[in-house]
């Protein structure tokens, strides 16, 4: 059964889903911008009653008060270092790996093995060109055409066999955060990943499905002291969504090797 509640942190309350507790060691997840933890409601569905999983809502994202305008990864991760349970794992997608890379430097006794899924490793690509793309800078207008890209992605060109109702919920999440969707990625952009990726201490498996940051992902493991590369290339598109069942099984069998 999933459950969802909120818990006070410096910037105000944030939003968190969690399956049924059970024994071991939690396992956070921290969400690609600009969407929110539904991003990982099939995953906690798979691990329910096998692993107790909390999805948390970045600050300004999902039902999360937001940051002041200008918070860097750190100011994100030590918002939601407030509402870590104790001792946890984490899984970082996208935007959730920087963050989740600076709770296991600040709270390195507190942070356990970590799981990546599309390591935000720009500097491996155009990261000019990606840059503009992702922390472009919107304003509130009077007409739906602002809107209309948005709508194509997430809805119109959606992934095949990702439902419509799933693809009109990310639509909802990046409404949701407009205008104001650009500063977790503003923030990502700024966030050195590769210097900081250097400093983990902590075992990290990358799961790397296919799609145009399985390259970087896989060069960024490279620069981790104690990294280890799973090669998903038969998966692709929505893989949260799509392929819970697999990434859970994954999850599992980490947190074995963990035990």
């Amino acid at each position: 059964m999933i459950r969802r509640r909120y818990g006070d942190g410096r910037y105000g309350q944030v939003h968190v889903r969690e399956n049924m507790a059970v024994a071991g060691t939690p396992l956070v997840c921290l969400h690609a911008t600009a969407y929110s933890s539904r991003s990982f409601g099939a995953l906690l569905d798979a691990l329910d009653g096998k692993r107790h999983v909390i999805a948390l809502d970045t600050p300004g994202y999902g039902e999360s008060d937001a940051l002041p305008i200008g918070g860097t990864i750190a100011d994100y991760a030590e918002a939601i270092a407030d509402m870590l349970p104790g001792r946890c794992d984490l899984f970082g997608y996208h935007t959730g790996v920087s963050i989740a890379v600076e709770l296991a430097l600040a709270h390195p006794a507190r942070i356990g093995r970590m799981t990546f899924i599309g390591v935000p490793y720009f500097q491996a690509l155009d990261f000019a060109a990606w840059r503009t793309k992702l922390a472009a800078r919107h304003e509130l207008g009077e007409t739906l055409e602002q809107f209309e890209e948005r709508w194509r992605f997430l809805v119109t060109d959606r992934p095949a066999g990702l439902s419509l109702e799933r693809g009109f919920e990310n639509f909802v999440d990046e409404l949701k955060a407009w205008p104001d969707g650009w500063w977790a990625h503003e923030a990502l952009f700024e966030h050195d990943l590769p210097e900081r990726l250097a400093e983990v201490t902590q075992t990290v498996t990358v799961l790397n499905p296919a799609g145009h940051l399985a390259g970087p992902s896989r060069l960024a493991a490279g620069l981790m002291r104690n990294a280890t590369v799973v090669e998903l290339p038969e998966l692709r598109g929505a893989v949260l969504d799509l392929h819970a069942d697999v990434i859970a099984g994954h999850v599992l069998e980490l947190a074995e090797v963990s035990a």
